[in-house]
């Protein structure tokens, strides 16, 4: 083995390094580009719903329900998405719910917004762990700083999700979770 094969040899290895290296760098711009759409998606949901809690008539609220932990979570409360869906309509039919929205938020790959009338369901978009979680905690947390948290109650199981809500608002726990 000559001087030249050994040259020839450490160049393949480079190029091979370099070749990992941007596959890498490929891989995390597009893990970027996906959060950015996420949060796009979030803050433009975000923005709407806080138009719609600004629009409330006096005494109005609006429902935020954790979608997957209702329905997944330890203490079910559907059995899937449409009889979650079929709750929310049926509690803005009751007596008394005239002035009350409801939107239920989901993780899901892909982001998707289904407003009909005082009823919103939406799906996160984006990867990672909690992302509805973490949406809701945002939500709760512009609606605080808004001076509008009064007029805002989350439904879900989760006890981090609601001590964080309460945290935000200054409602009781329980009254988070049973929103």
């Amino acid at each position: 083995m000559g001087a030249q094969d050994l040259i020839l040899g450490s160049r393949v290895a480079h190029v091979r390094e370099l070749q990992t290296a941007l596959a890498k760098v490929k891989a995390e711009n597009a893990a970027l580009h996906d959060a950015n759409a996420a949060l796009t998606a979030h803050l433009d949901l975000a923005f709407l719903a806080l138009a719609d809690l600004r629009a409330l008539p006096p005494g109005g609220r609006l429902e935020i329900w954790d979608g997957w932990n209702l329905i997944l979570g330890s203490q079910k409360e559907a059995p899937d998405r449409a009889a979650l869906v079929a709750q929310a309509r049926a509690r803005l039919t009751a007596d008394g719910a005239e002035s009350l929205r409801v939107w239920i938020v989901f993780d899901g790959a892909d982001e998707a917004v289904d407003s009909d009338g005082r009823l919103r369901v939406s799906y996160t978009g984006g990867t990672g762990a909690q992302r509805a979680d973490r949406f809701i905690v945002a939500f709760v947390r512009a609606a605080a700083y808004l001076g509008l948290g009064d007029r805002l109650s989350v439904r879900t199981n989760d006890r981090e999700l609601a001590h964080a809500a309460a945290r935000l608002t200054g409602l009781s726990r329980r009254a988070i979770i049973r929103a």
